[in-house]
């Protein structure tokens, strides 16, 4: 499996994404999934677009970024009763995400 190490990355959610801007297929092998109802997610976006900035990100990325906070605030706003704190439930569907890495 391409760009794997040997394990999902994402162990809550399986993905099929595919990027508009590059036409390349993800999964759980290569990208991490985050819900727009997650309260955590604008200041964890915020953070993102800090980290890239600081790391050399050029404007275009900034800029994606502080629309795509702007699009989840609104989703929030627009949908706040969806809006809750992320979790894991309990039970065996819960234990395959916290299960232990795999050893490189």
């Amino acid at each position: 499996m391409e760009h794997s190490i040997g394990e999902r990355l994402d162990r809550k959610y399986k993905i099929n994404a595919m990027s508009e801007e590059h036409g390349r297929h993800h999964d759980e092998h290569d990208s991490v999934l985050f819900l727009a109802k997650d309260t955590a997610l604008p200041d964890t976006l915020r953070y993102y677009r800090e980290r890239c900035a600081a790391l050399g990100s050029d404007e275009r990325q900034i800029a994606g970024i502080t629309l795509l906070i702007e699009r989840v605030e609104r989703w929030q706003a627009m949908y706040a009763a969806r809006v809750k704190v992320a979790d894991v439930e309990p039970g065996t569907l819960g234990y395959q995400i916290l299960k232990p890495n795999a050893l490189a």
